[in-house]
């Protein structure tokens, strides 16, 4: 079988996906590499894979994002352009020297027949734009929404169709191209670092054109419709760790009131270090509604959540983690900050939402929730109660949420991403032999 490489940007939510396609090839026979960030070793050896560690400014603590990225912290207290332009640099392109070295010297100890990587791993990119016949093949997962330039959309607006939105598709993708230029000259000096030519265009349309093969976890009916995208890029629907379905339920569980509704909120796992942006408000938006709140705090210091009035409201739990795939199936409402793997996930059990999110890529996510009426939209990370308050009773009382959710699951429960993974894989490889 075959030497695969997967090498994956050291952040929960690209983290886990990406370890459910090792284990997945593992088991298929192939020999799995797994590259990514020291504070992942344990994980990927429990699951029983060969680990390397990253090293230098690639090998990042996500836990302690605020003191490795002081620069990244103090823009996000401002969300917009410019703390997305250091967020790409900081977590993306800066790394990338140190990525395609780790790369490099995994190439040269020995055979490497194909490396399955993310949209954010950047540092395939120095391979990617050399000569073909000097690279295994690369097949890329896409772990955050498809940000590729169409006439058919805008990256600010989604799509738009006639000669009217065309004309303003173009535009406010030239728009979005300057507001990214800093991030796009950063990353054409790091790649020349590298001895690599600058981008041959905007560099997240590069990371899903330039593998040859790109794969979008997630369902093409979330995604917007583009008559222009590339015929290696295929959507495959969502995965589900085999960590949270394995993972045991709290001892409440078992006496959940089914009567009353269940809203389940969370902020993540990386931009939960502020938890009064969503989860404080949350609580104190719904302590005295008929129904019962959960929070998934991603975090093991549940001490740091203020609870409103001193005290926890008799209708809310809290946890430092759940298993989304058992607890979904019995939520009426999800509150998020628009993390890409739980919207897919809160989408492919029918849930409908109301999402809270303007940092990393969750601005873009939240987008898509709103475009396909799955849920509300409230345009900030850092909503009061009453907008929460309001939001949830508006996604309890208004049909249409629960409906197009549910049309959604029909759309997910379609696809089977591992088997579409296995057969890129095997086609790719089969290429190559041949």
């Amino acid at each position: 079988m075959a030497e695969i490489l997967v090498a994956v940007t050291p952040v929960p939510g690209h983290v886990n996906p990406m370890l459910a396609v090792a284990r997945h090839l593992s088991e298929n026979g192939h020999s799995v590499t797994f590259l990514s960030g020291s504070v992942f070793r344990e994980q990927v050896v429990a699951a029983g894979i060969r680990f390397v560690s990253l090293s230098g400014i690639a090998n990042f603590n996500y836990k302690r994002m605020d003191e490795e990225f002081p620069e990244r912290a103090a823009a996000n207290e401002k969300p917009g352009p410019n703390a997305l332009n250091i967020d790409c640099i900081c977590t993306g392109i800066n790394p990338i020297p140190d990525q395609h070295e780790a790369i490099q010297k995994i190439l040269f100890e020995g055979r490497v027949d194909l490396i399955v990587t993310e949209v954010w791993f950047w540092g395939c990119f120095p391979m990617l734009l050399g000569p073909r016949e000097a690279r295994p093949p690369v097949i890329s997962l896409g772990v955050i929404p498809l940000i590729v330039s169409s006439r058919d959309v805008s990256p600010f607006s989604g799509p738009g169709t006639g000669p009217e939105g065309l004309l303003r598709n173009q535009q406010e993708t030239q728009d979005f191209y300057k507001m990214m230029q800093p991030a796009t000259a950063r990353f054409n000096e790091v790649l020349r670092s590298c001895g690599a030519p600058d981008l041959p265009e905007f560099f997240f349309d590069c990371a899903a054109h330039l593998p040859d093969r790109f794969l979008a976890l997630t369902a093409e009916a979330l995604e917007y419709p583009r008559n222009d995208l590339k015929k290696s890029i295929q959507f495959i629907g969502n995965l589900v760790p085999k960590a949270s379905a394995n993972a045991p339920l709290p001892a409440w569980w078992g006496s959940l009131d089914r009567t009353k509704p269940v809203v389940l909120v969370t902020q993540g796992t990386v931009a939960n270090g502020d938890v009064s942006q969503l989860i404080e408000p949350a609580i104190e938006a719904l302590a005295n509604e008929e129904m019962t709140v959960i929070v998934a705090a991603g975090r093991p210091d549940l001490e740091v959540i203020r609870l409103p009035r001193g005290g926890k409201p008799k209708n809310t739990e809290i946890e430092h983690f759940l298993p989304f795939g058992k607890v979904l199936p019995k939520v009426d409402v999800f509150v998020t900050n628009g993390g890409f793997g739980s919207i897919n996930m809160a989408l492919s059990e029918g849930v409908p939402m109301v999402v809270a999110g303007d940092t990393e890529e969750k601005v873009f996510t939240s987008a898509r929730v709103a475009w396909t009426e799955t849920g509300i939209n409230l345009k900030t990370g850092r909503p009061t109660s009453d907008q929460i308050r309001s939001a949830v009773l508006s996604v309890l009382a208004e049909g249409k949420y629960k409906r197009n959710a549910q049309r959604l699951q029909k759309e997910f429960a379609r696809y089977d991403a591992l088997r579409s993974i296995s057969d890129a894989v095997n086609d790719v490889l089969s290429q190559k032999a041949g």
